[in-house]
């Protein structure tokens, strides 16, 4: 990741990253869900475009988590916050649990032999459980965003490349 190359960041930097982080997430959890919609009372393999998409989605939510977890890691540390500081600090615990919750979600769409009803709504569930997990820097997104234009430059520089850190994969 370029952004990781930086000496270090201010905190309109980290809340940059950390907008795009949790859109881009959302992104591929509302995208994996809206595959599995689709899918809903499907044998598998009966539509492989579909289950194409589905598959690029929910694991490409867990590549958006593994590169904000290295993100926190080299950032975290180091970075002042004026305010949510608990929003580093518990990251990596959140990240973790995120990662069970997807992990879990897969194994049960990996052993199904069907994408039944049940197992479509208990994975979309698990996937919407994921914004409480990350509200804290939902939250700081949705509240930065509000400032439009008066943000600094330095905040839209850094979502841009974190962004294009993601989208490389």
């Amino acid at each position: 990741m370029r952004i990781t190359r930086y000496p270090s960041l201010s905190e309109f930097q980290f809340l940059g990253c950390t907008a795009a982080f949790v859109d881009s997430l959302t992104g591929e959890l509302n995208a994996a869900a809206l595959a599995l919609r689709r899918l809903e009372g499907q044998a598998k393999g009966s539509a492989f475009a579909y289950e194409m998409t589905l598959d690029t989605h929910r694991y490409g939510a867990l590549i958006v988590l593994d590169r904000f977890a290295t993100f926190v890691r080299a950032f975290g540390p180091h970075v002042h916050l004026s305010r949510r500081r608990e929003m580093v600090d518990s990251a990596p615990a959140r990240v973790a649990t995120a990662e069970d919750i997807l992990g879990r979600a897969n194994q049960l769409i990996d052993a199904a032999p069907a994408y039944a009803s049940d197992l479509v709504e208990a994975c979309v569930l698990a996937f919407q459980s994921l914004d409480t997990t990350f509200a804290a820097e939902r939250e700081a997104a949705a509240q930065n965003a509000t400032l439009g234009p008066m943000l600094p430059e330095e905040y839209s520089e850094a979502r841009r490349i974190f962004l294009e850190d993601l989208a490389a994969r």
